[in-house]
């Protein structure tokens, strides 16, 4: 053992004595409460469905919703937690999404005697449901996970046959799908867009929009003359992306983007990056949005006599 290492694991024992976390876990799972740390927006945000945020003592940096998990102490970006930072809370159970570490902090935190599950992040809904009841299992309400599970299949089920009929009703047959684009970053490399398998593009699938980055595998940087050459007709950009007040004008006016018929009537949508790029029991919420503003792409692309009432409807959720 390299003298550093030997250094740390002689400091992480002495934290362990002195914060007596071993047997402060075993009390805590015989009295049968927890003391759980969430790393990953989306594991808290399911723990707080299921109503076990009561339960959340710490979280990673990117865990702001709802908004009582503001309130607990923050362990930094959950891709870097440090073990003394994560034993000082006194866990009973930490939940990680699959990026969680580094390894030396899972490794270190588990001898500890803290129950550590980390999961694989799903990219669609099947996904989403599967990890809901996951966690449901590990925190002994499988019942109240698959409700939850089931009701968010059934809201994504109603408003994709909600999209549907208001498409099919108030615009011309051979209207051509939707087309549209997720920007996630756009710097001196250029515009970073959300491809194949990720959540813009589960989304965009259950209303029948053709990404126009599709083509690319997770997220990667696309070149302006793809994206003139797709022409979206509406584009989302994730929230964290904008900073100034300035920032969604110069978006329109971005070069590529100015080109195509988004940009041309500056038909652009900012989300909630927690929304749109984790899933969440949120899917829904993600998924109004984006059928929103394609009703709205639909309008401006037939301006036809039943345009207003097109329009009038956009928001409409039968």
């Amino acid at each position: 053992m390299t003298n550093a290492k030997w250094v740390a694991h002689i400091g992480i024992s002495i934290l362990l004595m002195g914060l007596g976390n071993l047997g402060d876990a075993q009390a805590h799972e015989q009295q049968n409460t927890q003391r759980i740390i969430t790393a990953g927006g989306s594991l808290t945000e399911i723990v707080y469905a299921l109503e076990k945020g009561n339960q959340v003592v710490a979280t990673d940096s990117t865990s702001m919703f709802p908004t009582s998990a503001q309130q607990v102490t923050k362990l930094g970006y959950f891709r870097q937690l440090s073990t003394e930072g994560v034993l000082a809370q006194q866990p009973t159970l930490l939940l990680g999404a699959s990026a969680t570490g580094p390894g030396d902090m899972i490794e270190q935190v588990s001898e500890a005697g803290v129950k550590v599950v980390i999961y694989d992040v799903p990219k669609n809904l099947l996904g989403l449901q599967q990890l809901i009841e996951q966690v449901g299992k590990v925190l002994k309400v499988p019942d109240k996970a698959k409700r939850l599970s089931t009701s968010i299949a059934e809201n994504v089920a109603h408003q994709a046959a909600s999209f549907k009929k208001r498409k099919d009703g108030y615009f011309p047959a051979d209207a051509k799908p939707v087309k549209a684009l997720f920007v996630v970053s756009n710097n001196d490399r250029g515009l970073t867009v959300a491809g194949h398998n990720t959540v813009p593009q589960a989304m965009f699938d259950m209303v029948d929009i053709q990404n126009g980055a599709q083509e690319l595998e997770g997220y990667k940087l696309i070149n302006n003359e793809a994206v003139v050459r797709h022409n979206p007709d509406v584009i989302f950009v994730a929230g964290h992306m904008l900073r100034g007040k300035n920032a969604l004008t110069d978006l329109c006016e971005h070069p590529a983007i100015a080109a195509t018929f988004a940009g041309k009537h500056c038909l652009i949508k900012v989300m909630d990056s927690n929304v749109a790029l984790g899933l969440s029991p949120r899917f829904p919420d993600g998924l109004s949005v984006i059928a929103e503003h394609a009703l709205h792409a639909l309008a401006l692309k037939h301006p036809t006599p039943m345009k207003k009432s097109a329009m009038s409807l956009i928001n409409r959720t039968d």
